[in-house]
C-alpha cells in the first residue's frame, strides 16, 4: 500500500513545473528569444513568403512587362525595380513566350498607386558586371490606374543596349564618319586638356550668376502671381462693401476733425516728449546696468535658494525638538542659578580686570610661536626645520651605549696647527692619547712638505698657503659652511699614510670617535 497522501505515478506536471520553476522559466525564455531572433532575421532576409503566412508573410503588387531580351536578369538575386532611383520592388520571374522575355516583378503595395497604363520600363546595368535593374516610369494619371498582373507590351519597354550593338546598327559610311570624328576629337584634345578645362572654368561665373538670376526671376514670378491673386481677392471683398467703406470714410473724417481740435494739446504733449524720452533713456540705462549685475547675482544665489528649503525644514525640525528643552529644562535652570550668578559678580570683576593682562601675555606667546613656525623660504629654513635636525642629531649622539650606559658621539676637527697641541695634551690625558694614536695625525714636517704651514726662517720653501676663514689663527683651518653646502674634497692620499689624506689646504680633517661618558 502507498503511504497516506501519496499519488500514483509520482508528482503531477504542475508540481514538477513548480519544483523546477527556475529551469522551466529559463528554457521558455530562451525559446521565446530564439523565435523572436529567427523571425527578425527571416523578415530582413530575401525571403518572400505568401501573405497568408503570419508575421513573415507579405502581399505584393504584380507588374509584368515584355522585353526583347532577358539577358542578365536572374530572379531571386534581389535585382531591383526602381522609380527615380528608389527601390520599389524586385524581379520575381523571367519567362520566354514566343521569343519574347516576359518579366514578372513584385512591387511593394504602397507604390502601386503610382503605376498607370502608359508606364514605361527600361533595363539598365547597375554595375559594369551587368547587374541589371529595371527603371520604371510610372506614367500619367490621365491614362488610368494600372491593375495588378497587367502586362506592358514591347512598345512600352526597352532592353539594355550594349555599345557594340549600337555600333553594329550603323552602316559602313556612318561608322567611318564616326571614326573620323573620334580621331579628330582625339587630335584636337591631345595635350589640350588643361586649356579645355580652363575654357570651361571661364563659363562657371556666367553659369553661376545666370542660375542666381533665374532663381530670383522664379521667386519674382511667384511673388507677382501671389500679389495679383491677393489683389483680386481684396477687390472682390471690397466690391460688396460700398456702405461699409462710406461709413469708414465718414468715421475717419470725424476722427481727424477731433484730432484737429486737439492740435494745441498735441503740440504741448510733443514739447514735453523729449524730456520724458531723455528721462526714460537714463532710467533704461540704469536698469540695463542693474540687470547686468542682477543676472549673475541671481545665478549665484540659485544654489543658496535651492538649499534654503532643506535648511528651513531642518531648522524647523530642530526648533520643534529643542523648544521643550529650552522651555522645560534650560529656562527653569536659568531661574535657579540666577541668585548664584548675582553672588559671583564681585569675584568676577577682579577676574575681568586680569583678563587684559592675560590677553597681552598670550599675544606675546602667539608672536613667539609664530616666529618659531616662520619659514622664510627654501634658501633660509625656519626654526622648526633646524629643530627637527637638532632632534635628529641628538638622537644620533645618544643612540649608542654599552654596559656602562649611553655613549655620546664626538666629532673632532683639527688641522696642522691643532695637531701639535693634541700631541701635547695626549701626554697628559690617556683618552686623547688613544684618539691621537688612532688618527695618526701628520707631524709638522709633513705639513710643511704639503705646504699647509710655513717653514722656519732660513729654509727655502714654497709660498705658504693663505689661511681660510674670517681670521688666521690656530682654528683658521675650520671654514664656515652653511646648511646644504658640501665640503671641499680632500687630495688623494699617498699609500701607507691614510691619515695624511685627511689634511687639506681648504677644509679641516674630520674623524669620528667614541668618547667616554
Amino acid at each position: 500500500m502507498n503511504p497516506a497522501g501519496a499519488r500514483e505515478g509520482g508528482l503531477s506536471v504542475r508540481e514538477q513545473i513548480e519544483r523546477y520553476r527556475t529551469a522551466f522559466i529559463a528554457v521558455v525564455t530562451m525559446i521565446v528569444i530564439a523565435a523572436a531572433t529567427g523571425g527578425y532575421i527571416l523578415a530582413h532576409e530575401n525571403l518572400k513568403l505568401p501573405s497568408w503566412v503570419p508575421v513573415l508573410g507579405h502581399s505584393y503588387f504584380t507588374l509584368k512587362g515584355e522585353f526583347q531580351t532577358g539577358q542578365a536578369l536572374t530572379p531571386g538575386q534581389g535585382q531591383a525595380v526602381t522609380i527615380a532611383g528608389a527601390k520599389v520592388g524586385e524581379i520575381a520571374r523571367v519567362d520566354l513566350n514566343n521569343g519574347v522575355a516576359t518579366v514578372t516583378m513584385k512591387v511593394t503595395p504602397k507604390y502601386a498607386r503610382y503605376m498607370y497604363r502608359n508606364a514605361t520600363m527600361l533595363m539598365r546595368p547597375k554595375t559594369g558586371l551587368q547587374d541589371m535593374t529595371i527603371e520604371v516610369n510610372p506614367g500619367t494619371p490621365s491614362a488610368g490606374r494600372l491593375p495588378s498582373g497587367e502586362l506592358l507590351p514591347l512598345s512600352q519597354t526597352g532592353p539594355n543596349i550594349n555599345f557594340d550593338e549600337f555600333l553594329a546598327g550603323l552602316d559602313a559610311e556612318t561608322r567611318a564618319y564616326l571614326q573620323e570624328l573620334l580621331a579628330g576629337a582625339g587630335e584636337g584634345f591631345k595635350e589640350n586638356g588643361r586649356a579645355f578645362s580652363a575654357t570651361l572654368k571661364r563659363f562657371y561665373p556666367l553659369a553661376r550668376e545666370g542660375r542666381l538670376i533665374a532663381q530670383q526671376l522664379e521667386i519674382r514670378h511667384a511673388n507677382i502671381a501671389r500679389s495679383i491673386h491677393n489683389f483680386r481677392l481684396l477687390i472682390e471683398a471690397l466690391g460688396g462693401k460700398d456702405k461699409q467703406l462710406a461709413q469708414l470714410v465718414d468715421a475717419s473724417n470725424a476722427v481727424f476733425h477731433v484730432f484737429a481740435k486737439e492740435n494745441a494739446n498735441w503740440q504741448s504733449t510733443l514739447r514735453l516728449l523729449p524730456g520724458a524720452l531723455a528721462k526714460t533713456r537714463s532710467g533704461l540705462g540704469k536698469l540695463a546696468t542693474a540687470s547686468a549685475v542682477l543676472g549673475p547675482t541671481l545665478r549665484d544665489l540659485h544654489p543658496f535658494a535651492a538649499s534654503l528649503k532643506p535648511a528651513n525644514e531642518a531648522t524647523r525640525k530642530a526648533s520643534l525638538k529643542t523648544t521643550p528643552i529650552f522651555r522645560d529644562e534650560i529656562r527653569p535652570f536659568a531661574r535657579e542659578i540666577l541668585p548664584t550668578i548675582s553672588t559671583l559678580r564681585p569675584s568676577t570683576q577682579g577676574l575681568a580686570e586680569a583678563f587684559p593682562h592675560f590677553a597681552a601675555s598670550f599675544a606675546v606667546l602667539n608672536e613667539f610661536f609664530n616666529e618659531l613656525a616662520n619659514n622664510p623660504g627654501p634658501s633660509q629654513p625656519g626654526f622648526d626645520f633646524y629643530l627637527a635636525w637638532g632632534n635628529h642629531n641628538l638622537n644620533s649622539v645618544v643612540s649608542t651605549g654599552d654596559a656602562h650606559g649611553v655613549l655620546g658621539r664626538t666629532l673632532v676637527y683639527f688641522n696642522c696647527e691643532v695637531a701639535p697641541l693634541l700631541k701635547g695634551v695626549a701626554e697628559v690625558n690617556p683618552t686623547v692619547n688613544l684618539i691621537v694614536s688612532l688618527l695618526n695625525p701628520p707631524n709638522r714636517a709633513e705639513c710643511q712638505s704639503q705646504g699647509l704651514i710655513g717653514k722656519p726662517i732660513g729654509t727655502s720653501a714654497r709660498t705658504p698657503v693663505p689661511a681660510k676663514g674670517p681670521a688666521a689663527g690656530v682654528l683658521s683651518g675650520l671654514s664656515e659652511q652653511g646648511f646644504g653646502r658640501q665640503s671641499t674634497s680632500a687630495k688623494p692620499s699617498t699609500p701607507g699614510t691614510p691619515a695624511k689624506a685627511a689634511a687639506s689646504a681648504k677644509a679641516a680633517d674630520t674623524a669620528s670617535t667614541r668618547g667616554a661618558r
